[in-house]
């Protein structure tokens, strides 16, 4: 999987080049995500404009990386979701703990002001 990260205003920016989050690339996906947070990056916005599909160890993914952010006082937020994707964050009740952007400059302007 490739992973492009970008820092507007203090928000990084995840932009994943793959079409699943999904069992095969949630380890290197985790692992980028958490050397962001190690290196002092304590709030994420992740675009899945590309993600078609997320199984349950994206969902565990997800999570885990909200724990650690939110333990260094940070925020992990998505972005431009697919439909089959909201509807997986819809049943399982993540819509309720991750803040969902249409856009992405809406979340970087949402977060930046937090």
């Amino acid at each position: 999987m490739q992973i492009e990260t970008t820092q507007k205003n203090g928000v990084i920016v995840v932009r994943m080049k793959a079409r699943e989050l999904a069992y095969s690339v949630c380890e290197e996906f985790q692992h980028a995500m958490e050397e962001l947070l190690a290196s002092g990056h304590s709030t994420l916005l992740i675009d899945f404009s590309t993600i078609e599909f997320m199984d349950s160890s994206g969902i565990g993914t997800l999570i885990s990386l909200r724990n650690k952010a939110h333990e260094k006082g940070g925020e992990v937020a998505l972005a431009r979701i697919a439909a089959s994707v909201q509807k997986v964050l819809r049943i399982t009740q993540l819509d309720k703990i991750f803040p969902v952007y249409d856009e992405l400059e809406h979340g970087v302007r949402e977060l930046a002001a937090r």
